[in-house]
């Protein structure tokens, strides 16, 4: 099968979790033995890269695929028409989209940028985001206008939540389409045991992996629980791997912020850790409340390591308090009695860990979404050929 990807953005090295998104299911592809194409993206190894720098380069792009995959995100397909042109171009070729966010999830900056937890906002602030939003409304809808015309001529839609799976079916008019989550590495016990050696603290250790600037990541709900922390719980350490400072993080004796860590230390910092975070708070502008996958929930769970986050949208679906994770809300005391309660139980912070990891490892890993996505490729071109 030759698989042609649109997905503007430079995925190798990875940066974050769209580009770990794109690395994986095209590796993944190639694994399988399949051909992958793609636009614009001279990084991503193994693949035929295509200009898109005119008609016939789109064209030669179509002219070498059966099946076009585009991932559709919170960017303006209207600011990509080299989508539109490549569905035209496809003929009957299958059209699969990897939906990834609405394109409201530009609010977030409105809504959520520099806002701070349990920090009244005056009124002024209030009418500031208010107004924020407000000038970006006619674009978001102008967006979504362009999706729904193009959503016509798509065959399938890939969700990675359900909520976004309601957005397909509900917003766009596309009736065939599943929910398929973000996924984790397969992460062998050897290889846990082997980047565990690596720690370098005793202390009980919680890990962070995110952005310090975009406010969807939860970072001000982990600072509070963080200032808590230093009277409560002064025995723990934060660690918070970041791709860049800002004034928002947190310091003090108990936290250590370091910046720019590649894949490979990521994950031996996950595995180093006694317990991981991931925060989200609720998009209060949407009808889905949270529409997000994750990814760094999935690679915490795929390390071995107790995981505590949010009790809301896919978290919440994925998580069984007390089973394979623990759930929070976004009170600081509620994260920070949940941190301790790992750090009071060593048993059950393995327990904990070791499900999720067995989540992972029973079908929600990168190599089941890759299987599950060309299922549905393989399905499509089968159809065509009746």
């Amino acid at each position: 099968m030759k698989i042609g990807y649109m997905y503007k953005m430079h995925a190798y090295p990875p940066k974050g979790g769209n580009h770990v998104h794109a690395l994986e299911l095209v590796q993944g592809f190639l694994k399988a033995g399949h051909q992958v194409c793609v636009l614009d993206d001279p990084t991503m190894p193994g693949v035929s890269n295509f200009s898109g720098g005119s008609a016939e380069d789109l064209q030669a792009f179509i002219d070498n695929i059966d099946v076009l995959y585009v991932r559709v995100d919170a960017r303006y397909l209207g600011e990509w028409p080299e989508v539109g042109a490549c569905m035209e171009m496809g003929g009957s070729r299958p059209v699969v989209w990897e939906i990834n966010a609405p394109a409201n999830e530009t609010l977030a900056f409105s809504w959520l940028g520099g806002r701070r937890l349990n920090v009244h906002e005056s009124w002024l602030k209030r009418l500031q985001r208010w107004f924020h939003a407000s000038r970006k409304m006619p674009g978001i809808r102008k967006e979504e206008s362009l999706r729904r015309n193009l959503a016509k001529r798509v065959d399938s839609a890939i969700c990675v939540s359900s909520a976004l799976k309601t957005y397909a079916v509900e917003t766009l008019g596309i009736a065939d389409a599943i929910v398929l989550p973000n996924g984790g590495p397969l992460i062998s016990e050897e290889e846990i045991r082997q980047r565990r050696e690596k720690r370098a603290s005793d202390r009980f250790t919680v890990f962070y992996s995110g952005s310090a600037i975009y406010p969807w990541q939860g970072l001000d709900f982990l600072s509070a629980a963080i200032r808590l922390a230093e009277d409560r719980a002064p025995d723990i350490r934060f660690l918070l791997a970041v791709n860049q400072y800002s004034d928002s993080l947190p310091d003090g004796p108990n936290v250590e912020v370091v910046q720019g860590l590649n894949r490979e230390q990521i994950l031996d910092a996950i595995c180093s850790a006694d317990a991981c975070v991931a925060l989200h708070p609720e998009y209060v502008w949407s009808p889905y409340r949270f529409h997000g996958s994750p990814m760094k929930l999935f690679e915490y769970m795929a390390c071995g390591t107790a995981v505590v986050t949010s009790d809301r949208g896919q978290m919440a679906e994925l998580i069984e308090h007390g089973s394979n994770g623990l759930l929070c809300s976004d009170s600081p005391d509620d994260i920070l009695a949940q941190l301790m309660n790992l750090r009071d139980d060593r048993e059950l912070a393995l327990r904990l860990g070791s499900a999720g990891r067995q989540l992972i490892q029973q079908g929600r890993s990168w190599s089941d979404n890759v299987v599950a996505t060309l299922d549905i490729f393989t399905r499509l071109l089968e159809t065509r050929e009746r």
